[in-house]
C-alpha cells in the first residue's frame, strides 16, 4: 500500500528510472520506489519534468497536486478509470435511486455535524452553542431539504473564529490553512476513488456539471472538522502562512486516527472509508462508518 506524500518545493529536475522517481537536488539524487507514494506535491512553479513520468504516476495512481504562486493547491492530476472494472463499478453508482443518496446524504452530514460539535467541545468553547448544534443534528431531514448544515456551520465558525469570520476572505491567515488541507485530503479522496473504480464526477449532493470531484466534495465532509481543529490549533497564534504549516498540512495524511475500532493512519483511514463506501453501492453493506475527531489522534501516538 503506498504511504508516502513527497512535497517538491525547490527548482529542481524530476523524473523517473527503474521505476523510482527521482529529484535531482543540489545534495545529489534523491531516489523514491513509485509503489510507495500515494501523492506528489509540486509547490515550486520551476520544477521541471516530464510527460512520461506524469503518464507513470497515472499509470500506479499517484495524484499530483499542483501549486501556484501564492503556494497554494490550484490543481490535481491523477490516473482516469484505470480500474478493470469500471464500467461495473460506474453502473453501481448510476442505478441507485435517488432516495439511497438522499438518506446517505443525512448520514454524511449528521457526521459532520457531529464532529463540529466535538471540534468546539476539545477547544473548550460555548456549551449553548454545542448544544445548538447538535440541536440542529436532530433536525436533519432526508436529502438535508432544510440545509442544517450550513446553518450549523454558521454557529460553528462563528464560534470558533468570531462572527468576523468568512470562509470567502483569503486575508484571513485561517482561511489558507483550511483551503490547503482541504486540498490535500480532497485530492487524496480523488486518488483513493479512481483506484477502485468510482467516478468523481457522480456525486451523491453535488451535482454541478463543471465540477469533475462532485463525489470527493461529498465525502470529505466529515472529514472537515479534523482539518479544522488541526489548522485551528496549528495557525491560531501566528500571524503568517509559512513554509513549515504547509509542510504540516500535507503531513496530516501520516497523522493517526481511530476508524472502525482500529487505530491507523489518516491516509489508511480513508482508503477504508472509501472502499466501505463502494461496498455499500454494491449492497456488500449496509452502513460504513465516518471519522469521528473524537478518534483523531493526531501525530503524536504511537501506532
Amino acid at each position: 500500500m503506498s504511504f508516502r506524500v513527497v512535497l517538491i518545493e525547490n527548482e529542481i529536475d524530476v523524473k523517473v528510472q527503474l521505476d523510482n522517481l527521482i529529484l535531482n537536488t543540489y545534495e545529489g539524487e534523491v531516489w523514491i520506489p513509485i509503489d510507495d507514494i500515494s501523492i506528489v506535491v509540486l509547490d515550486n512553479l520551476r520544477i521541471r519534468l516530464t510527460t512520461r513520468m506524469m503518464s507513470i504516476l497515472a499509470n500506479n495512481n499517484v495524484g499530483v497536486v499542483i501549486c501556484d504562486t501564492k503556494h497554494m493547491p490550484i490543481g490535481f492530476y491523477s490516473s482516469y478509470d484505470n480500474h478493470s472494472r469500471v464500467s461495473k463499478k460506474i453502473g453501481f453508482q448510476i442505478n441507485q435511486e435517488p432516495y439511497f443518496y438522499d438518506k446517505f446524504w443525512c448520514e454524511i452530514i449528521d457526521a459532520k455535524i457531529k464532529n463540529q460539535s466535538q471540534v468546539l467541545e476539545k477547544l473548550n468553547l460555548s456549551k449553548e452553542k454545542i448544544d445548538k448544534i447538535r440541536e440542529l443534528k436532530t433536525e436533519i431531514e432526508v436529502g438535508d431539504v432544510t440545509n442544517r448544515e450550513a446553518h450549523a456551520a454558521k454557529i460553528y465558525f462563528n464560534e470558533m473564529m468570531g462572527t468576523s469570520f468568512s470562509r470567502g476572505n483569503e486575508d484571513l491567515l485561517i482561511n489558507s490553512g483550511l483551503d490547503y488541507g482541504y486540498a490535500i485530503i480532497r485530492s487524496y479522496i480523488a486518488r483513493v476513488l479512481v483506484g477502485y473504480g468510482l467516478n468523481s464526477q457522480l456525486g451523491i449532493h453535488h451535482r454541478s456539471e463543471y465540477n469533475r470531484f462532485n463525489l470527493v466534495d461529498d465525502l470529505i465532509e466529515p472529514w472537515r472538522p479534523i482539518v479544522d481543529l488541526y489548522v485551528y490549533k496549528l495557525l491560531n497564534d501566528d500571524d503568517y502562512f509559512k513554509v513549515e504549516h504547509r509542510r504540516m498540512l500535507v503531513n496530516m495524511l501520516n497523522h493517526k486516527i481511530v476508524y472502525s475500532n482500529k487505530k491507523m493512519f489518516l491516509c489508511n483511514a480513508i482508503e477504508e472509508y472509501v472502499s466501505q463506501y463502494s461496498s455499500l453501492l454494491e449492497g456488500r453493506r449496509k452502513y460504513i462508518d465516518f471519522p469521528t475527531v473524537e478518534g483523531y489522534l493526531g501525530d503524536n501516538s504511537e501506532l
